[in-house]
């Protein structure tokens, strides 16, 4: 296998999911802190956290969703790497197909679940949180005892999550990419042919041609 025949998008894409996902293990992709230690959420699609007056859950739900994010992750990132060290293989296609979409569903799916927890908030508590920034949450008076109590909240994206978007961003790049080799695949190809089928004489003079060719 040359080198110019790999697919390196996808192989540096392979590389950043399977790196992104001890990383995301131990680094929240979202951060939010309510009021003083009073409540403190870490999300990624792989290890979710909440923190509640010091006491530490998961809910099943979260866990399951988490550990199917681990499976997919650990999936994606392996058969990225497989796919870019044969892209002209027939099956190759299919596993780009299978591979490359993981980090963007995501990406997306975990952004769609931070809006939901946002809708979820505002018809629990009348406002919602801020998904980037600061805001003063005052709680429902049915909630207080009717005492007004205010909590600051402060929420942001961390570097995980945008590391996994150049991590789709790559994934993406090499599907795009893998049209433009399947391409010089088949004009190789047929130029070998149009060659085999060529007398012995002819081969002499169109095969530095076609050494020329396939090095550009």
């Amino acid at each position: 296998m040359k080198l110019e025949q790999l697919n390196w998008f996808a192989l540096f894409g392979g590389i950043l999911i399977l790196l992104l996902l001890p990383i995301s293990i131990y680094f929240s992709w979202w951060h939010l802190i309510a009021g003083k230690n009073l409540l403190t959420v870490n999300v990624s699609p792989v290890n979710t956290n909440i923190n509640l007056l010091g006491t530490q859950f998961s809910p099943p739900l979260i866990w399951a969703m988490n550990l199917t994010g681990i499976l997919t992750f650990l999936a994606s990132g392996i058969i990225m790497l497989i796919y870019a060290l044969i892209p002209a293989k027939p099956y190759s296609i299919d596993l780009l197909g299978f591979g490359y979409r993981k980090p963007f569903y995501a990406v997306v799916l975990y952004l769609v679940g931070l809006l939901v927890m946002t809708f979820a908030t505002r018809a629990l508590l009348g406002q919602g949180i801020p998904i980037t920034g600061s805001a003063n949450l005052t709680l429902p008076s049915k909630m207080t005892m009717n005492a007004d109590i205010s909590v600051l909240v402060t929420s942001a994206f961390q570097w995980p999550f945008y590391l996994g978007i150049v991590a789709a961003g790559l994934c993406i790049t090499a599907r795009a990419y893998h049209t433009k080799l399947a391409k010089v695949a088949n004009k190789a190809s047929r130029e070998t042919i149009a060659l085999q089928a060529t007398p012995t004489a002819e081969k002499e003079i169109i095969k530095p041609i076609l050494n020329q060719t396939l090095q550009n």
